[in-house]
């Protein structure tokens, strides 16, 4: 068994593409010294070919068995298995030339084998406990539990430079170098994913990004080299940070299966279709083939929405200091050569913030994947009636146009205003 196992793992490497078949002495060497003479740990049932995890785990307890972990001890136990996954993982360099050799074929493919390799080397936690479809206004939305009991090492894990940092996760982090008209960008994906093939995309420079048309610019090129994803600014995320990304993942999310129920025209942009979306957060859905237009469209709903009060639902353009409420968030996608962008509308005022009873359940309180239709809470919470009532009362209170007839009666009335 101990041939098996070992030779399952030196397998799994050698197909990450950073070892040979030359180098399997050597991978069961560094294997054996991290955790020890193997003995078969008890109440194994791994049958047939096992995942890099389930090895991972029997070799922990192999490990342990050794004295060469402390299992009571979590920060040493993921140092070790850091020490084991980074054989899985090739270096920087191999790993963006392997990137462009399947870019060459398709966007998909490079993108399935960056995703696959992160998974197979733990990176990305790929667990969820429970997964339940919750309606909400007669959508459907996603609620999941997740546990994150990962220590951070204190870098910024959107710099380069966290790149195979510390003796943690970030060693087997691997970072995929893009060029965005001149700009260096990178590509990587999150540890605990919100939404399927959560990834993040952020600038080399040490920068803040804001909502602009400098960002939507750049979110529109990121479409082009990954047309199978969306791209979105994440304006809970990047508040406060001093180095900014944007989210991406597969075009799975509920939201973008959200039905068009009123549809409007925005003067002066012929080119662009428009329509509320059937959906308890508020969205505007622009569809287009023309990146300019798109763009010169958002800019002028962002300047009409920021200008917009409707006293009586509690929306209003200002607070009391004159500090404007009013934003949103944009989430680009394709569909052939169409451009579609879904407009989250938000307002800062109290009566549309999150409660903090629904902010403990969530897994990430900084990230807008609960708007899009995926609540993913943690793992300590029990999923019963009451958390799925509080789950929906939440995301109903979010909504700027309440799904009310006069929040309905009020939505048509600011889009006929444009």
């Amino acid at each position: 068994m101990e041939n098996q196992r070992i030779n399952d793992f030196i397998n799994i490497a050698i197909q990450s593409g950073g070892w040979m078949v030359l180098d399997k002495v050597y991978l069961k060497n560094r294997l054996l010294s991290l955790i020890g003479e193997w003995s078969e740990p008890e109440n194994t049932s791994l049958e047939g070919l096992p995942s890099s995890t389930d090895l991972l785990k029997e070799m922990l307890i192999v490990a342990e068995n050794n004295n060469k972990v402390d299992a009571t001890n979590q920060v040493a136990v993921e140092i070790l298995s850091a020490e084991i996954m980074e054989l899985l993982t090739p270096p920087p360099s191999v790993v963006n030339a392997l990137f462009s050799q399947h870019y060459d074929h398709s966007e998909k493919e490079a993108t399935d084998y960056f995703h696959l390799l992160a998974i197979n080397n733990g990176y990305i936690d790929g667990t969820s406990l429970v997964s339940k479809e919750v309606d909400i206004l007669e959508t459907p939305w996603q609620v999941k539990q997740k546990s994150d009991v990962r220590h951070k090492e204190m870098i910024c894990e959107h710099c380069f430079d966290s790149e195979g940092y510390g003796e943690m996760y970030q060693r087997i982090k691997r970072i995929i170098r893009m060029n965005l008209k001149g700009e260096s960008w990178g590509f990587s994906y999150a540890e605990l994913p919100l939404v399927e093939e959560h990834c993040e995309f952020f600038p080399e420079a040490h920068e803040p990004i804001t909502f602009s048309r400098q960002t939507m610019e750049r979110m529109l090129r990121l479409l082009d080299i990954y047309p199978h994803y969306f791209v979105g600014y994440d304006a809970v995320k990047n508040t406060g940070k001093e180095h900014g990304s944007l989210m991406g993942g597969a075009v799975l999310v509920p939201l973008f299966q959200a039905e068009e129920d009123y549809v409007f025209d925005i003067p002066g942009f012929v080119t662009v279709s428009a329509s509320l979306v059937e959906w308890p957060i508020s969205v505007i859905r622009l569809k287009t083939t023309s990146k300019k237009n798109l763009i010169n469209s958002i800019e002028y709903l962002m300047l009409r929405w920021q200008q917009y009060s409707y006293p009586s639902l509690d929306i209003m353009a200002n607070d009391e200091s004159g500090q404007n409420q009013h934003s949103l968030i944009p989430i680009f996608r394709k569909e052939g050569e169409m451009l579609i962008a879904d407009l989250l509308l938000v307002d800062k005022g109290e009566s549309f913030e999150r409660s903090q009873a629904y902010r403990d359940l969530l897994l990430d309180e900084n990230s807008i994947a609960d708007r899009l239709g995926i609540v993913t809470i943690t793992n300590d919470i029990e999923l019963t009636n009451e958390t799925e009532l509080l789950i929906k009362e939440s995301i109903e209170e979010q909504g700027v146009f309440k799904k009310s007839p006069e929040g309905i009666k009020a939505f048509i009335r600011f889009v006929d205003t444009l």
